[in-house]
């Protein structure tokens, strides 16, 4: 059976398994929300592991023995499995999380990301020896709560804080800057993310997306696209500062369609698209927005080019489109078609240890504490706050866990020093069975694209 992928480039409601959060839907905005702790539980294998690599070491039983010798972005999977020494203190890593909100709940990024902090606990000999300690705090959607986990994580000595999905991590940045602990931005989904230099991210977010599909758009010859995208400054930039500039620095007509980030009425906006007469159409919408504006786009018998986040390519989401339609969207992805062990790891590692549904916007969680695990681990001497930083800023082409490799310089992208490795590819559906097409692209190059742009500030 062919492993598929999913990527989310910053929506508000991305596709992936949602389950009760432990969280309290009682509290209030300004009551600060529990922590909890992360840690490893077993070793062994409850599902399928895939066959080592021909180097002549046996499997152990493990998930990374299944996958001795073979390489990924950390070198040489180990022939075994090395627990992590417990007796060492362990290194706190934060993550703040947005769940439990009508505007949009993201529990699989959590459980992707505590399932990968489990297996390196348990398998690849924590940090150099010292085992993760994974405090993770919920927000819903309010600045005042993301603000009380930023200070929680402060109080409880974190190194570093995993930011999964936060719409309103504009509270928690401050905390974190001010004392010096760096965020790490599963989906930057704010400015302030965006634009700090405190901020690191493994995606291009919604920013690569709307420069990757305009892109593609002019490489097949269309001259004219609309580009939708909610109303919110987080989604306004992007579109109208990067990926509209970057169509009209590629000599193409490019129309602009604002949205309510609450509508669930895409019909107007798709008119709009249409009425405007564009060869292509982005739509930087996920989940269940998806499947209706699909149909709606058939049902008006729109015959251009649509675009759509890769969170859209669900299966749980393409069962709900017309086959026909489904066809024609192309899709955009951060997981290279090359990095098969790794793509299979991710599989392998959360049927394991994950404890909640982890797929969808999991896998972009998952990639950024394996990144930041792998920067733990070259920090010379103690592991903290300030060396992560260094370690990080000092990264050019650094091999990243099933993404493009990461240069954190702040130069990537202009205006938004945040964003380490914007690159992006893009897929299509071969046919009925959901089954992801080969790649549409190779990596398109977005700071490549940006390069010359001069964006607001």
């Amino acid at each position: 059976m062919q492993r598929a992928w999913w990527s989310v480039a910053a929506c508000l409601v991305v596709a992936g398994a949602c389950t009760e959060s432990t969280a309290s839907p009682d509290a209030g905005p300004t009551a600060p929300p529990a922590m909890t702790a992360a840690t490893a539980s077993s070793t062994t294998v409850a599902g399928e592991v895939l066959p080592a690599d021909s180097v002549g070491v046996p499997n152990d039983g493990s998930v990374i023995g299944g996958y001795a010798g073979q390489t990924w972005f950390a070198g040489a999977a180990p022939a075994s499995a090395t627990a992590a020494d417990t007796t060492l203190e362990p290194i706190i890593v934060g993550m703040i999380n947005q769940e439990n909100s009508p505007v949009g709940s993201f529990p699989e990024i959590r459980a992707a990301v505590e399932a990968a902090v489990a297996w390196i606990n348990a398998e690849l000999g924590g940090v150099n020896g010292r085992p993760i300690e994974l405090r993770t705090c919920i927000t819903s959607f309010s600045a005042e709560q993301s603000q009380a986990c930023a200070q929680q994580m402060v109080q409880a000595g974190a190194v570093a804080v995993l930011s999964g999905i936060d719409i309103t991590a504009s509270g928690s940045l401050p905390v974190l800057e001010q004392n010096g602990i760096p965020m790490i931005s599963v989906l930057p989904t704010t400015l302030a993310e965006l634009r700090s230099t405190n901020d690191f991210s493994f995606s291009g977010g919604i920013t690569g997306a709307y420069v990757a599909f305009v892109a593609d758009a002019h490489d097949r010859g269309i001259d004219s696209v609309a580009i939708a995208y909610g109303d919110f400054e987080s989604f306004n930039v992007p579109a109208t500062e990067y990926g509209a500039k970057v169509a009209e620095n590629l000599g193409m007509q490019v129309t602009l369609i604002p949205f309510g980030i609450g509508t669930t009425d895409y019909l107007p906006v798709v008119q709009a698209a249409i009425d405007s007469g564009a060869g292509a159409i982005t739509i930087g919408a996920a989940d269940t927005a998806g499947a209706p504006i699909v149909k709606a786009l058939d049902d008006l018998g729109y015959a251009g080019q649509l675009y759509m986040v890769g969170a859209c390519a669900a299966p749980q989401i393409l069962a709900q489109m017309p086959d026909e339609a489904q066809a024609r969207v192309i899709f955009n992805s951060e997981g290279p078609a090359t990095s098969a062990a790794e793509a299979a790891m991710f599989f392998d590692v959360t049927e394991v240890y994950a404890t909640e549904p982890a797929g969808g916007a999991g896998t972009v969680g998952f990639r950024a504490i394996m990144n930041l695990w792998a920067a733990m681990r070259a920090v010379d001497g103690d592991v903290s706050s300030s060396a992560i930083i260094a370690v990080l800023r000092s990264s050019s082409g650094e091999p990243s866990f099933w993404g493009h490799p990461y240069t954190c310089d702040g130069k990537q992208v202009p205006g938004f020093p945040s964003l380490c490795s914007p690159q992006q590819t893009l897929f299509s559906i071969a046919d009925d069975s959901g089954a992801a097409a080969p790649t549409v692209t190779d990596w398109i190059d977005v700071p490549m694209l940006v390069a010359s742009l001069t964006p607001r500030t």
